[in-house]
């Protein structure tokens, strides 16, 4: 019995050791591209900025993730994305969405 507690154990902090990071970055992210997105001042920067916040938290997004709809002043910025989980067993895709808004800047 001892045995089986310990092993649950271990499996359990092994997965919350695979999970929290990528929760943790994706949190972090969304919080960025809401930044980012109020504080804008054309689409494609924000788009290329967008990009490489997510290579700094090693998150796989890409250009084709990131649409960016503009209507006179506004931009509004969707990004979804997916993040394979390699659980030794069988891998896990867990899949993110942000939404931003904000007024673009500087016209």
């Amino acid at each position: 019995m001892q045995a089986l507690k310990i092993t649950f154990v271990l499996v359990v902090a092994f997965v919350l050791t695979r999970y929290l990071p990528v929760y943790y970055s994706s949190s972090e992210y969304d919080q960025f591209v809401r930044h980012e997105t109020a504080r804008a001042r054309s689409a494609s920067q924000l788009k290329q900025s967008l990009l490489n916040e997510a290579r700094e938290y090693s998150l796989p997004v890409k250009e084709s993730d990131i649409r960016i709809n503009r209507a006179d002043d506004i931009l509004r910025v969707t990004v979804d994305y997916q993040v394979p989980l390699n659980l030794l067993i069988f891998n896990h895709e867990l899949k993110f969405h942000t939404i931003a808004s904000g007024f673009l800047r500087g016209r």
